[in-house]
């Protein structure tokens, strides 16, 4: 009941601000949106430690925004040594930086990022676990990060990975991750990182290994 109460809080304000002030299109919009959400979704955990990635993204498998059809940067585990062994598989989010002063790039985007092997792809698994990052875009236009640098914080856990039984219900799934990752990495105690140094640092290697052309580290984070 504890857990409920602020998707109920979120709908009698809803309903509350249409009553005293009448139907908005703008509001009834960002309250469906905000209270379909928090409905059928449970809120992300977050990570006891911030795990930071940098590396060049990869053409991976080809499934995210030709197939999936979200705007998506691979970082395959190879790049980051035996790093991700311990790193549980499942569906994080966070925010990543594409370096660069292109469109878009040079800014925080939020993410919803699968860690894992892409089970629901029966017999076209990803043969080494992989960083897939669907980016939560502000503006149309970025599709194309293959070999693109890339800075990636996972802060938040959403779910473990899964292997579904059709693939439109694993696009649901992700676009329902995309949902829940846009809602609450705008809340504390996430929202923070947006301004973590790490993002827009002109240069970083990470403490825990790598170089300049791909590292990584795993940070103590106080929530």
């Amino acid at each position: 009941m504890t857990a409920l109460l602020p998707r109920l809080l979120m709908i009698a304000f809803c309903l509350s601000h249409v009553l005293a002030f009448g139907p908005s299109p703008a509001l009834s919009r960002r309250c469906l949106t905000s209270t379909a959400t928090r409905l059928f979704s449970t809120a992300p955990k977050p990570l006891d430690q911030i795990i930071r990635l940098r590396g060049s993204v990869d053409e991976g498998y080809g499934r995210g925004g030709k197939k999936l059809g979200f705007p998506t940067a691979n970082l395959p585990s190879s790049l980051f040594q035996n790093a991700l062994e311990e790193v549980p598989t499942g569906v994080y989010m966070g925010y990543a930086w594409i370096e660069g002063t292109d469109s878009g790039r040079g800014m925080p985007q939020k993410a919803a990022v699968n860690v894992g092997y892409s089970p629901t792809f029966e017999g076209k698994e990803n043969k080494e676990k992989i960083v897939e990052a669907h980016l939560i875009l502000e503006e149309e236009g970025m599709t194309d990060f293959y070999h693109e640098v890339m800075r990636l914080s996972l802060i938040g856990f959403l779910r473990p990975e899964k292997k579904f039984d059709a693939f439109p219900d694993l696009v649901a799934a992700i676009t329902n991750d995309i949902a829940t990752a846009k809602e609450y990495l705008d809340e504390d105690p996430f929202v923070s990182s947006k301004t973590d140094s790490f993002l827009s640092s002109e240069t970083w290697i990470g403490q825990d290994g790598g170089d300049d052309k791909a590292s990584w580290e795993f940070q103590d984070w106080t929530k």
